[in-house]
């Protein structure tokens, strides 16, 4: 049976079992190279800092997909860090340095809170606990790439909201500068395959590569975001869940995974928004774009967090130059 799969798709029947063995997991692949041709090893003791480098990164973004945060300090999420030691090392592949972390994505944990009151609704899926973590980290990554490497110029503190609202802190970039000041390292790369039994994004990020000649670049970025400071912004991140809307009303009202911050389970924040814009986001929430809000979150007590004020949600990946 595999080996018609593979012929029928023009793969080895090892790509056919990798694919079937890991459709549970998502799998971020570190790599690092050096600049001697030919080489398919570095020194141990720069494996030994990208290894754990690798786990500070994911230990770091575990907490930050909680709540944004430029840096962590000592307050690492007791919930973040339980998530981060579920992860994996794989077998190291080949390449100058590659190794795979495996991340099993489970069932996500159901809220039981009641739906939105409206006559029409509707709702998907809440994103896992374990995606949400290898999501921020992959998101956080790319932000970075596109909006401090890319730019060549020395980061201010400004420049560098994208990278915190997508959960970049000073405790993932002082990692990666950890990484990249190995002599043998040129560049890192990394690489992120999505589990197939939980729906993703297709603008979320597969491919970052962050070059060593940039690490004044990572460097000055630690520095910036270890100066205190009030939060940026006040936001929300996350995919929508569930949108509500009765026919004839202006308005309608969404909610957007967020985690809980009293325990484990799903967590979730009602926001008001125009019925003008629920055809975006429907196809939003239809295809698991994280979605981010500003504004004033009311708790409640024994009902959902709510936005104080009517919002527009934007689209993580494409909208935050402007904030």
């Amino acid at each position: 049976m595999i080996e018609r799969i593979a012929r029928a798709h023009g793969n080895r029947v090892q790509q056919i079992e990798q694919a079937i063995d890991l459709v549970r997991f998502d799998v971020t692949r570190f790599r690092v190279d050096n600049d001697t041709l030919g080489e398919q090893s570095i020194p141990l003791e720069a494996g030994a800092t990208v290894i754990t480098s690798a786990f500070g990164m994911i230990r770091a973004a575990a907490t930050t997909a909680r709540r944004p945060r430029q840096s962590i300090g000592g307050n690492y999420s007791k919930l973040g860090d339980g998530l981060a030691r579920e992860a994996r090392l794989g077998h190291t592949e080949v390449g100058s340095f590659v190794f795979p972390v495996l991340m099993r994505v489970g069932e996500p944990i159901a809220d039981p809170v009641p739906a939105l009151p409206s006559s029409m609704f509707d709702a998907v899926r809440p994103e896992s606990q374990e995606r949400r973590v290898f999501r921020t980290l992959a998101q956080t990554l790319l932000l970075f790439e596109r909006h401090i490497i890319q730019s060549g110029r020395e980061p201010r503190l400004r420049d560098l909201t994208p990278v915190i609202i997508a959960g970049g802190s000073k405790e993932i970039f002082a990692q990666m500068s950890r990484a990249l000041a190995e002599p043998s390292v040129s560049w890192l790369e990394t690489r992120f395959d999505w589990a197939a039994s939980e729906m993703i994004a297709e603008n979320t990020p597969e491919r970052v590569i962050i070059p060593a000649e940039a690490r004044y670049l990572v460097d000055t970025t630690v520095k910036l975001l270890s100066t205190p400071q009030r939060e940026p912004l006040l936001v929300v991140t996350g995919p929508i869940i569930h949108i509500s809307h009765a026919p004839g009303d202006p308005f309608g009202e969404i909610a957007i995974q967020a985690p809980s911050q009293n325990g484990s389970r799903n967590g979730r924040i009602e926001v008001r928004v125009h019925a003008a814009e629920l055809t975006q986001l429907h196809h939003w929430m239809d295809t698991a774009t994280t979605v981010v809000v500003q504004g004033v979150v009311e708790r409640r007590p024994g009902h959902v967090a709510r936005l104080r004020k009517i919002a527009s949600p934007k689209e993580l990946s494409e909208t935050l130059t402007g904030l």
